[in-house]
């Protein structure tokens, strides 16, 4: 995979599908608490986030449906990435106070939309690399995501504290809007399409294959749901031990997002070392240390928050990037938008409603005990990957080499670069780690 090919397409792509998540998990989570809004009122913007998960009810529609000319999943691409825009302008004339049900029911639609690019992005993702290269991809993913988050989260609230609503919407709206030159420049290889129409059946196929059943239905529900819960509580306790709305954005966005960024270009990497189960074993461990290490901030104290937001977003990405990686193993590259998308779907939507239910834990119970019950998943997550994870080789029918040819900012040829220069160096063993195949 070439560098040009990789930040010239997939970085922004990645980045841009949580501008608009990281805008309303931190950004309008802190602003709208600043305003008095109360920890319920939160749940409800966190409930936003189940678009995400139901995103597999259309997957089998990008999969099936798309333009020849302008490339199958790109086409899906040109009309989302514009529409999102657009969608976030629209909230420039709101009021968080008075106009908070209006601005839900905008994002929604913008959730939408940012999630059906998410599911041809990923179709794309796993038609072009091979298992040797999948954690690498993933931790490029998970990063991109924090570099999103970075952005519509931490730079957007900066710029609320600063300038006000209006300048910091049309500079979320512009950097959405980013994109849009990237998907113009690249063609897309031909697409190889499901044979049969899209039905229910064809939907969950996925679940035939063996050991998807185990690892989407109990083991990715189990690892979802402890750091989500967790990381949701993180701004609102902030904001309630007296950080200003501006020193929020910087710790939980700047500084967390550049500890994600960096922790998941890492972890990607080490899961291909590890192997899938080890991986999934101790980012699971530091998972729950992690959510152990945010009890002192309860209590306030800016040491304690620096190191909590340290390790929680070092953990947080590991433990996305691990499964993300088993979740394209698991995908065939003729319905990669609907197997991917339907196996990351049960973690998205999980991952959000943690966040809200635990959320309202903490309203009737305390921080502390939300805290303690997300520890007390984590560990039960680590003991069921011990107990039941098997680690599987990719999925039958991992592309071949298949040839490309991309305009202006990436490369002619990058795309088979991304899917044959990588095979051709890497072998996938049956313990899920990677070997050299042939000498740089």
């Amino acid at each position: 995979m070439t560098n040009r090919a990789v930040f010239g397409l997939f970085l922004p792509l990645y980045g841009s599908q949580f501008l608009a998540i990281g805008f309303l998990f931190t950004a309008l989570t802190a602003i709208t608490r600043d305003r008095g809004g109360s920890l319920e009122d939160i749940g409800i913007i966190y409930a936003v986030g189940f678009v995400w998960a139901l995103k597999f009810l259309w997957a089998p529609l990008v999969d099936r449906f798309g333009s020849r000319r302008r490339g199958h999943y790109r086409s899906w691409l040109v009309v989302t990435q514009p529409a999102a825009a657009l969608g976030i302008v629209a909230l420039a004339p709101l009021d968080v106070g008075d106009d908070l049900g209006i601005i839900i029911a905008l994002l929604t639609v913008v959730a939408i939309l940012s999630a059906t690019q998410d599911i041809a992005t990923d179709a794309l993702a796993v038609r072009l690399t091979s298992g040797g290269s999948r954690g690498g991809i993933n931790g490029l993913q998970i990063g991109a995501n924090f570099v999103g988050d970075v952005v519509g989260g931490g730079l957007v609230l900066v710029m609320y504290d600063f300038f006000g609503w209006v300048p910091a919407i049309l500079t979320l709206a512009a950097v959405v809007a980013v994109p849009i030159l990237f998907i113009r420049r690249f063609t897309e290889p031909p697409a190889q399409l499901p044979a049969d129409p899209v039905r229910r059946g064809t939907m969950f196929s996925v679940f035939r294959r063996p050991g998807v059943s185990r690892w989407a239905l109990v083991q990715t529900p189990l690892l979802a749901i402890a750091m989500p819960g967790a990381y949701g509580l993180l701004v609102p306790m902030l904001v309630d031990s007296g950080l200003s709305i501006g020193m929020v954005g910087l710790l939980t966005n700047a500084l967390g997002g550049i500890i994600g960024i960096a922790a998941a270009v890492v972890a990607g990497m080490w899961v291909e070392r590890l192997g899938r189960r080890r991986a999934l074993v101790w980012y699971g461990i530091g998972q729950a240390v992690a959510i152990a290490m945010m009890l002192p901030v309860v209590t306030g104290g800016l040491f304690w928050s620096v190191v909590a937001i340290v390790v929680v977003n070092v953990f947080n990405s590991a433990v996305f990037v691990a499964m993300y990686t088993v979740n394209m193993d698991h995908s065939r590259p003729e319905r990669a938008g609907s197997d991917f998308t339907i196996q990351t779907s049960i973690s998205l939507g999980l991952r959000f409603a943690a966040a809200a239910v635990v959320a309202s834990i903490a309203d009737t119970a305390g921080y502390t005990a939300a805290l303690l019950t997300c520890v007390a998943a984590a560990v039960v997550a680590v003991l069921a990957v011990l107990v039941l994870y098997r680690d599987a080789e990719p999925a039958a029918g991992t592309p071949a080499r298949i040839p490309a040819t991309t305009e202006a900012s990436v490369p002619v040829g990058s795309a088979a670069e991304m899917s044959a220069g990588v095979s051709d160096r890497h072998t996938t063993n049956p313990s899920g780690r990677t070997s050299t195949a042939t000498s740089p």
